[in-house]
């Protein structure tokens, strides 16, 4: 399922790329016995929620050890740019401000200053080109001429019209531009009572399209969110995992619980110490329970769904990396909120247990507990030695790839993306794209898929298709 980002994006543009880039030109995926070996096909499907849809299915893969004959795999896009529109300039304003009137040292990270600084500076030239525009030949301040004044001197000799024209072109252009694409960040980013409804619908189109997902015969399924794109994602996975009760729950001395014992085990571990050892093992658990979770048998009728089918959400260009300067007003705002358990990290936040037959439960059970300090992940639930993760504890199982690439003079690289560890835990895979090729010298937000002239796959396109794994090499049957 792959997410777009803020735009003015058709339905399908976004997937067919996707699809061209990650399948029908990656010989190591399409490998078969077929004389089409990497043709698709693109069909009616009314699960996105869209009539503009399709959904697009391709041939059996390259065989692998999890997939003997070969899988084949369906894309879906969750577009929501219809669901977006309607932002006025005064909210983009109002935005902007917000942005602008932060304090740079305690509330504006280090790693996007020179673009609030940039930010600053546009804002002050349509300022005074504005003013400038309107001002009469005579006016004044404390008896001496404004044109003799700097900024403004160097404009004395322009024309009138030329102003005019000038600030009539910055109009057009805050009008076609910046509330088409900043309107969108304002309208799922802001909870204000005029984005409410909008933020409602979004986020309800995704679900029911995971929903749909979750009831068909799909051995995985696999979320790509690229940009603001990559935020609903980590919403969406956060509100289906809290929904989901059944496959959160675990029965005590089974083998689902056993593998929940290893990752306490290897969580607890990497709080105290997050050592490469430390993470490999909590992915290896993580991994592992992953794969129990996704083997649980279909639902009969009127039975609950004990099955969870995502195993990975990968992140491009995320606008994540600046969470505590977009989701919140600073850095200690949003670690409050993650303490909260509103934000999920990976790995998950543990719960302080504060009674002793929580306790007597935990340590019955063969749980790790420290006896200072006892935390878990789950909690006793029922009367028949259950036991349940928590509401924000989807990065349990699911796996998380954040591909970006750093940013040097704004333009060069994705100033949008960055690193996630430091923010969401350090369970997530951070993929640097500098690290592996060295500094892009062009604006990469819009290409993590986009291949060469001559169709052959970059590094950032090389990350993507090893993270999306269609092949199933990380997965076991």
């Amino acid at each position: 399922m792959v997410i777009h980002g803020i735009g003015e994006q058709r339905p399908m543009d976004t997937i067919t790329a996707f699809v061209r880039a990650v399948w029908e030109t990656d010989s190591g995926v399409c490998r078969n016995d077929k004389a089409f070996h990497a043709e698709t096909w693109s069909k009616p499907d009314v699960r996105t929620g869209s009539l503009e849809l399709r959904r697009i299915t391709t041939r059996e893969s390259t065989k692998t050890t999890a997939f003997p004959r070969g899988v084949r795999s369906d894309f879906y896009e969750l577009y929501w740019a219809d669901l977006s529109a309607g932002s006025t300039w005064n909210q983009v304003q109002a935005w902007v401000a917000g942005l602008l009137f932060r304090n740079p040292i305690t509330a504006v990270p280090r790693d996007v200053q020179l673009a609030w600084a940039g930010l600053w500076a546009i804002s002050l030239i349509i300022v005074v080109l504005l003013t400038a525009s309107v001002l009469p030949a005579t006016a004044t301040i404390f008896g001496v001429s404004v044109w003799r004044l700097w900024p403004f001197v160097w404009l004395a000799r322009m024309q009138g019209w030329a102003l005019t024209a000038t600030a009539a072109v910055l109009a057009v252009l805050a009008h076609k531009v910046a509330v088409p694409y900043a309107g969108r960040v304002v309208r799922y980013t802001r909870a204000s009572p005029d984005n409410i409804s909008a933020r409602k619908a979004i986020r309800e189109r995704g679900l029911a399209l995971l929903e749909e997902l979750h009831g068909k015969d799909y051995e995985r399924i696999v979320v790509v969110g690229h940009s603001l794109g990559s935020i609903l994602a980590y919403d969406l996975i956060n509100y289906f995992w809290a929904r989901r009760n059944a496959a959160r729950t675990f029965v005590e001395a089974t083998e689902d619980f056993a593998a929940l014992k290893r990752l306490e085990e290897t969580v607890a571990r990497l709080d105290k110490h997050a050592s490469g050892d430390a993470v490999s093992a909590f992915r290896q658990a993580q991994r592992t329970l992953s794969e129990r979770l996704r083997r649980r048998a279909k639902p009969k009728a009127n039975e609950a769904d004990a099955r969870w089918l995502i195993t990975d959400l990968i992140t491009l260009g995320s606008p994540l990396t600046h969470a505590d300067f977009l989701l919140a007003t600073d850095a200690d705002e949003l670690k409050t909120r993650i303490a909260r358990r509103e934000f999920p990290t990976c790995p998950p936040v543990r719960e302080l247990l504060d009674t002793r037959d929580s306790i007597a439960k935990a340590r019955r059970a063969g749980l790790p507990l420290d006896d200072d300090r006892p935390q878990l992940m789950s909690f006793s639930f029922g009367l028949s030695r259950q036991r349940q993760l928590h509401h924000a504890c989807p990065f349990a199982v699911v796996s998380w790839t954040n591909i970006y690439d750093p940013a040097r003079f704004v333009f060069c690289g994705d100033v949008i993306s960055g690193p996630l560890t430091s923010r969401f835990g350090a369970g997530v895979r951070d993929v640097d794209l500098r690290e592996l090729r060295g500094q892009s010298w062009r604006f990469s937000h819009t290409r993590y898929w986009t291949l060469s002239r001559t169709g052959a796959a970059g590094t950032q396109l090389k990350a993507l298709r090893e993270a999306l794994d269609l092949t199933g090499l990380r997965l076991r049957r």
